[in-house]
């Protein structure tokens, strides 16, 4: 199991007052060896007082049959936003966000992940967004 970080600086910050809504993500490169059971991509990071309400996941198809499985979290669950998605079999677009992620307040600067819960064959892209407002 491995980790890799996809993204650089800088990253959106907490602008905009108490209930603006924000959007957060960007295009994920996943690389044919990220696309292995187990291993996490860094994909990008949410501030501190961000509140989740949303979700987009538009990935490229990265497997030629139908096995392949991702996972959108953070370090303490992997699955909070998307839990085992086949949305990489077949470049299927997600707009629903996991129970466990919506109105989730991140208290701190949060790193999301994307972890390849079962591999796929090819390498790919996601392009993944996170909707919401920041808290008080």
């Amino acid at each position: 199991m491995t980790y890799r970080r996809d993204w650089v600086q800088p990253q959106a910050g907490p602008s905009g007052p108490f209930d603006t809504m924000k959007t957060v993500g960007r295009v994920v490169t996943v690389t044919a060896a990220d696309n292995t059971t187990g291993n996490t991509i860094g994909a990008f990071k949410v501030p501190a007082g961000f509140t989740v309400t949303g979700i987009i996941a538009v990935p490229s198809d990265m497997d030629s049959g139908a096995n392949m499985t991702i996972s959108v979290g953070d370090a303490a669950s992997g699955t909070r936003y998307l839990n085992a998605s086949t949305m990489g079999q077949a470049a299927t677009t997600v707009t629903a966000l996991a129970s466990t992620g919506l109105l989730f307040l991140n208290t701190v600067d949060t790193e999301i992940l994307v972890t390849i819960t079962v591999q796929g064959t090819a390498a790919g892209t996601i392009a993944l967004y996170l909707s919401g407002f920041m808290a008080q």
